[in-house]
């Protein structure tokens, strides 16, 4: 959760970083402080919904771009194989 948080805010702080410099150097004319805060926080929502279906759905997410583009990996984190004598 802590690493959504903080993709989320870097993120947002590079958008601000941006939109900033986008108004004082390239339209030059400062916009009311409101349009600023609304963009900000879609870019936070944003960010934050984008990061926690990526982190949510990333090994199905793997499975399908393997699919797609015909990479014959095993996802060894799941595969199982047992070397040993049973423990029954």
């Amino acid at each position: 959760m802590e690493q959504l948080f903080l993709i989320s805010f870097l993120v947002t702080a590079i958008f601000c970083i941006m939109k900033f410099m986008e108004a004082k150097f390239l339209e030059k004319e400062m916009k009311p402080l409101k349009y600023f805060v609304r963009d900000t926080l879609m870019v936070f929502m944003s960010s934050i919904v984008g990061a926690f279906i990526f982190f949510n759905l990333q090994g199905s997410l793997m499975d399908m771009m393997g699919v797609i583009t015909d990479n014959k990996s095993l996802n060894l984190a799941t595969t199982q194989i047992f070397t040993d004598a049973p423990g029954f």
